[in-house]
């Protein structure tokens, strides 16, 4: 009896799936999107880009002094800024938390990395002291 409950659920989930795959329509990305994408995951992951997060107003910016490119990530929207023109792109939900997701681990990452390193510092300080004491 239970192989064939689970046998159901199984089914009427596939159904499921297959009508939600026939229901939901395929978005091509414009260029400008597709560009827009390439270059925040590229910034994101050099070493020499300031990543920042405003955890009030959830404004995530980034920064490349290197190649004097800004952007900033707003509501869905990603301005990218160089010192002669400025773009506004608006992101589709599940590429906007693709970005939102890649900048959050990425700054994750380096605050674990900071985090380390702090913590070495404070250990080795630590020892100084106790050897200091008398």
């Amino acid at each position: 009896m239970r192989l064939i409950l689970h046998k159901l659920k199984r089914l009427i989930q596939k159904w499921y799936i297959s009508l939600s795959r026939l229901s939901t329509q395929t978005v091509q990305k414009s260029k400008h999107e597709r560009d827009c994408i390439a270059i925040c995951k590229k910034l994101i992951l050099k070493e020499d880009t300031t990543l920042l997060y405003t955890p009030i107003s959830t404004k995530r910016y980034i920064r490349n002094e290197k190649n004097q490119i800004f952007v900033i990530l707003e509501n869905h929207s990603v301005k990218v800024i160089n010192h002669v023109y400025s773009y506004t792109v608006f992101l589709e939900p599940t590429t906007w938390n693709n970005i939102v997701s890649t900048f959050d681990n990425e700054l994750e990452k380096r605050r674990d990395d900071f985090e380390k390193e702090i913590i070495s510092n404070i250990k080795h300080s630590l020892q100084n002291i106790l050897q200091n004491i008398q």
